[in-house]
Parts: structure tokens; sequence; C-alpha cells
């Protein structure tokens, strides 16, 4: 009962006192000493039971000495007690049995219409919140309508597209325009009859670079294309260790050999390409369609995988 009396008659004396304070990115301890001093008591801490290094920009003019001491420890979960003319500052954590209520976040219904610079509407773009599960994709009017928390980041992508992210405030109407991603477009491809920039190509080809190949540094080539281009299927013959994978390319287009035809570095070479080191490989383009793979005649029926390894560069060696 005493010890609280004394701080009660503590902190009203110090209601009674001014302070004034101007500083910019300054210490919290450095400020607490500057009050301190001011009101004719000293400061009392431990070291490691407190934290005063935090950053305190702070400007009061004949502010009261327990509101100013309020306003920078309340916040920090630091308490503070007025004995014998010195301020004791303590750890302060929050109760166990303390229930804090977070409001939920506000939900806010967006929609919109995904277009490109010629104001055409985007089919299939997609829009998710980073992180999260909530995602949509445009319809076949380039409209969207999606329900997400208010303050969310919020992405827009397309294939061929640069894309873009956008913070949702307290809009409900949000219509987004795609810029063709031209670094995408520009990259070239090898096809069967040379090179072409992916924005010319018609036929169905797919083309891995030695960056997603190593990925997952896999033992074999065929490992590595797993999952990473579309309409080709790869499974391992068996379950013993080192059996060869079965490539099919769009399922099987010839009644006797269904594997696809392997060119590497503008050879052919029979019985699959696993005695490629994955490292070695530069890229890996997939011919999938009959356009594509026209000038191979019937022999890829079943599809083409052109590998082109890596090669010296002019330059100093590095190791």
């Amino acid at each position: 009962m005493m010890l609280l009396s004394f701080f009660v008659l503590g902190t009203a004396m110090l209601f009674a006192q001014k302070v004034n304070l101007n500083y910019n990115k300054a210490t919290l301890r450095t400020v607490l000493e500057s009050i301190t001093e001011q009101i004719g008591h000293t400061l009392a801490f431990s070291k490691e039971a407190v934290d005063l290094s935090d950053e305190v920009t702070i400007r009061v003019t004949d502010g009261e000495a327990a509101q100013v001491l309020n306003q920078l420890l309340t916040p920090r979960q630091i308490g503070y007690e007025i004995r014998d003319n010195k301020i004791y500052i303590f750890d302060q954590p929050v109760p166990v049995n303390a229930v804090t209520r977070q409001t939920p976040p506000q939900e806010v219904r967006l929609t919109g219409t995904v277009t490109d610079v010629n104001g055409e509407p985007i089919i299939g773009a997609n829009i998710v919140v980073p992180g999260t599960t909530i995602g949509t994709v445009t319809n076949v009017d380039g409209t969207y309508s999606m329900t997400l928390p208010r303050g969310s980041v919020l992405r827009f992508s397309y294939i061929g597209y640069t894309g873009q992210e956008f913070t949702i405030a307290n809009q409900t109407v949000l219509n987004v325009q795609l810029q063709e991603d031209t670094e995408v477009l520009d990259e070239l491809v090898v096809v069967g009859y040379g090179v072409q920039r992916k924005s010319v190509v018609t036929a169905a080809i797919s083309k891995v670079s030695a960056e997603e190949l190593n990925v997952t540094r896999p033992a074999r080539v065929e490992d590595a294309l797993k999952g990473k281009v579309s309409g080709v299927q790869i499974t391992q013959s068996s379950g013993q260790p080192g059996s060869d994978s079965k490539v099919r390319i769009r399922g099987i287009g010839t009644i006797n050999n269904s594997e696809p035809l392997y060119i590497v570095d503008g050879m052919e070479v029979g019985g699959g390409i696993n005695y490629l080191n994955p490292v070695d490989i530069a890229s890996v383009e997939i011919l999938k369609d009959a356009a594509s793979a026209a000038i191979y005649g019937s022999r890829a029926a079943n599809g083409v995988i052109l590998v082109t390894t890596k090669k010296g560069d002019k330059g100093k060696a590095t190791v």
C-alpha cells in the first residue's frame, strides 16, 4: 500500500512538471535522461531487462512529464515507477490472461477489366494476392470480380505481359492495362530450321533455360523437364535407381517407336540424352506440333527435343 502511495504521489508530481524536448532520431535512453534531468530525477534501469536503444523523434514544448513518459514507454510495453526522486524503468509484458481483441480486416468487393495496350480484353489473366489463396482469373470479356481484405497487394499477370501490382485501399473498381513484355517476346528460340524470335513463332515450341533446368539439381535431363513443359509427360520406366525415363510429347504418334527425336547441337542422337550432364546444357527446346518439326519428316512424329549445350565465351577466364 505504501509503494502504491509513493507511485501515485510521484506520478501526480510529474503531471505538475513541464519538459521541453527536440530530438531527431535520438535513442530512447537519451530522451529519457533529458526528461529526468529537467525534472530533477535520476533514471534507473537494467540494461539486461530493458532495451532503450530505439530511435525516437520527438518535439515537445511545455509538455507534462508524465504524459510524455506514457507516450514514449506505453507503446513499447515498458513501465516506470517513481521512488525517492528516481524513475525506475522496467519491462512490462502483456499479461498472459489479457485478451487482445483484434478487429478483422475489412473486406473489399473489387471488380474491373484487364486489357492490353490496344484496349482488347485479356482472357484468363491471373489476379492473386501474393502469399495467399485469394485469387481469380478474367472471363471471356476480360472482366473479374473478387473479394479481398482492405490493404492487400493485388498482382495482375499474364503470359507475355509484364505483371503489375496494386495496393487496394477503398476503391471498388480497378481497371488494369498490361504492357507486353518485350524481353520475353524478343527471346530467341531454336527451331528445326534455324533460330527465330519468340514473337514471330506460331508453332508449338516450349523452351527451358539452363537456370530452370538446374533449380532442383537433377541427375538426368529428363527429370529436370518434369512439370516445366505443357503437353510433355515424363515417367520412369521402373523404380530401380538409374532407370531410364519415358518421354511422351502430346501422346503417342506412331505404332512402334513412341520416343521423340533427340537433336543435340544439330546432330541426331539415339537412345535418349541420359549421357548429358544437366549442368552442361544451355537450353532445351521442345517442338510439339507438325509445323515446328516438319523439317525432320516422319522421324519427328512423336515430337523433337532440341538440346543446345554450353560453349566457351570470349573474355577472361574465371574460377
